[in-house]
């Protein structure tokens, strides 16, 4: 899908691109020491488990960092350890905290006689990436929680267990304060390359560690981008935040985003609380469509055998009755022509073990996800299965001639219910595709400001659905990498002139929109206006 870029957007690309504040900060990134700092940096942030809704280890090593070493004043961090943004209206997802980390680089905006807010809140562009992973699944109750990063030669075949992984011998060694040990192991794992042959010719190893690739990489280097920015003193008109977010894995429900998009589960929408202008996340592609989805951990409830032996209704049978009729049902893309891809896959099903002296599982649990791009046949989808959950109840408690609800029949419990809102452009033609387009266009990345047509599933969704233009880069630099989501998940270290080149295309792209004091004395006027779009308003 072609879009449309207006000249102002194209002029403002060429003078940002080319500023000396911005050169100088490039050529500051661009110094070896540089690219050994942020390489550090990553490595240092990754080992911290960082699961899902269990972010806050990491959120408050970034927060720390944020004061200690990056450069930032405690007023300029936007996000505090117990979870709360105090101008937001969603605060508590799923009945947990929001573990964001987030930094503001102060525009001058806020200061104008004629300046327009949203209930208090001045534009804001916000750049983003997750900090949460699948693996581990829980912080350790107990004992140190870092994850160890083991270190495998090519020659060795991918390890298929936790505990073949385990095994590795050679693992990266961290002192007493968390920092990477320069030992011999950090200099093989601290090699370039070019790509999965250069290594595996020229001594390369895979680094095993959670969030290799998705996404402490640009995550990070988000954190490095926010610190340049303010030792170079790149001042925007608006206000950009910088964040790592909370929640965009496993069960995580995009609860960070949420969170800083005012999102409303129930209703369905967000209301924008903190008045962003624009959205740039960092998990690449460019996708400007998003596949939402709805997923449902529902528990069946056994009764208690009755006295004398006698059996009776069964958790694992109602479940497996469920299945059965779920697997029946017809997705609007198989039942009509033209109708958007719909899926659903039934997921997870495990069963609590009995109890000592019992032979019946006190409960089984079911996880089922369906997709759409279209929340039109996301609910359609989702209205032809949900009666499934109860009718596989029913089913078992026919058997046994048990009414729906009693004490002595199966019964349903909701444990979690997951919203990844869907959201499909009309079309491409907003303020952060095209700073998106642009800035690689100015910078040599791309050739023609093309968007492709296809859907994501990212933190995105949700600025989307909102009506936030948005537009995904990436400032990683792997020369390979596979297993994401996987307990193996790896990677191999690319070239550093990567990241830099990915920071200045992202930094072109946000202050396009936000605007830019330039060098020269020039100012380059904000892309879009001052307020951002939402889809509830919420009375204050």
């Amino acid at each position: 899908m072609p879009a449309t870029i207006p000249p102002p957007v194209a002029a403002a690309a060429e003078k940002i691109a080319n500023d000396p504040q911005i050169a100088a900060l490039l050529k500051d990134q661009s110094t070896d020491a540089a690219a050994k700092a942020r390489w550090n940096q990553f490595l240092e942030l990754v080992r911290i488990p960082s699961p899902s809704r269990q972010e806050n280890l990491k959120a408050a090593e970034i927060h720390r960092r944020l004061v200690a070493e990056w450069g930032f004043s405690p007023s300029e961090v936007m996000t505090r350890a117990d979870g709360v943004i105090e101008a937001s209206d969603t605060n508590i997802v799923d009945g947990l905290p929001v573990y964001n980390a987030c930094v503001v680089i102060k525009g001058s905006y806020s200061g104008r006689a004629d300046a327009v807010n949203y209930k208090g809140q001045f534009p804001k562009v916000l750049v983003e990436g997750h900090i949460d992973v699948v693996n581990p699944e829980e912080l350790p109750k107990t004992g140190d929680p870092s994850i160890r990063i083991k270190l495998q030669p090519y020659a060795q075949p991918v390890v298929a267990t936790p505990e073949e992984l385990a095994a590795i011998p050679d693992e990266l060694s961290f002192d007493a304060r968390g920092r990477v040990v320069e030992n011999d192991k950090y200099a093989t794992a601290s090699k370039v390359f070019a790509n999965a042959k250069d290594a595996e010719a020229n001594g390369g190893v895979r680094i095993y560690v959670p969030g290799y690739g998705d996404m402490m990489p640009s995550t990070s280097n988000a954190f490095v981008l926010a610190a340049a920015m303010k030792k170079h003193n790149i001042k925007p008109v608006y206000d950009i935040w910088i964040c790592g977010t909370a929640g965009e894995e496993g069960k995580g429900n995009l609860a960070g985003m949420k969170q800083l998009y005012g999102f409303d589960q129930k209703a369905g929408t967000g209301s924008n609380p903190l008045n962003f202008v624009a959205n740039f996340g960092l998990e690449g592609g460019g996708t400007v469509n998003f596949l939402g989805s709805y997923r449902f951990e529902m528990k069946f409830k056994a009764p208690l055998p009755r006295g004398g032996g006698a059996t009776g209704p069964s958790a694992p049978e109602a479940m497996a009755a469920a299945i059965a009729r779920i697997s029946d049902v017809k997705t609007p893309s198989e039942l009509r022509d033209g109708a958007p891809r719909t899926t659903y896959t039934v997921g997870r099903a495990s069963c609590e073990p009995p109890p000592a002296g019992r032979t019946v599982a006190p409960s089984c649990s079911l996880e089922v996800d369906m997709r759409s791009p279209r929340k039109e046949t996301l609910d359609e989808i989702r209205n032809n299965i949900e009666p499934m959950f109860q009718a596989g109840a029913s089913a078992e408690n026919a058997r046994y001639g048990r009414k729906d609800g009693s004490p002595e029949g199966i019964t349903l419990e909701l444990m979690w219910y997951g919203l990844r809102p869907a959201f499909v452009a009309d079309n491409v033609d907003n303020v952060a595709v095209h700073a998106g387009l642009q800035s690689g266009i100015q910078l040599g990345v791309l050739t023609s400001p093309m968007v492709g047509a296809g859907s994501g599933s990212l933190n995105d969704n949700v600025p989307a659905n909102t009506g936030i233009p948005t537009y995904q880069f990436t400032l990683a630099s792997s020369a390979a990498g596979a297993g994401g989501h996987a307990f193996w998940e790896w990677g191999t270290r690319g070239a550093p002139a990567t990241e830099v080149a990915r920071m200045h295309r992202v930094l072109t792209a946000a202050l396009i929109v936000s605007g830019f004091h330039a060098a020269d004395g020039t100012v380059v006027p904000p892309a879009v206006g001052p307020l951002g779009k939402r889809t509830r308003e919420v009375a204050r």
